[in-house]
């Protein structure tokens, strides 16, 4: 029973972990390199090259991954910080705004809008 507990655990652990484009780039192209580098040792070098060109074809799929990957992740970091200065402009904006009507509300005569009943004359 600890057995089966722990496998969940430990699958629900991996599973859920966090990504980025540049380990899930690293991935895909280890995935697609080591396809075509067994096809093409495959062709020419018979069983050997196959084993050969799968290696050389993960690593190098691997590292054009990777490089595609970390180009998507500073893509998406820049437009993440471009949200937020968007919204703490938007934000500042509308604390102006809100400032400059209050500013134009209020009123040197002595007039109280609220009602409050302190009405008073400025002399």
């Amino acid at each position: 029973m600890k057995k089966v507990l722990t496998s969940v655990f430990v699958a629900a652990l991996l599973l859920s972990s966090c990504g980025s484009y540049e380990a899930t780039g690293a991935y895909t192209g280890a995935q697609f390199g080591t396809i075509l580098g067994s096809a093409i040792g495959g062709i020419a070098g018979g069983w050997r090259g196959s084993n050969v060109g799968q290696i050389v074809g993960m690593a190098g799929g691997a590292a054009v991954g990777a490089a595609v990957g970390k180009a998507a992740d500073k893509k998406a970091e820049r437009e993440a910080e471009q949200r937020a200065y968007q919204r703490q402009q938007r934000a500042q904006q509308r604390q102006t705004s809100t400032q400059s009507r209050q500013q134009k509300q209020q009123d040197d005569s002595g007039y109280d809008p609220n009602n409050g009943g302190d009405d008073t004359l400025p002399w």
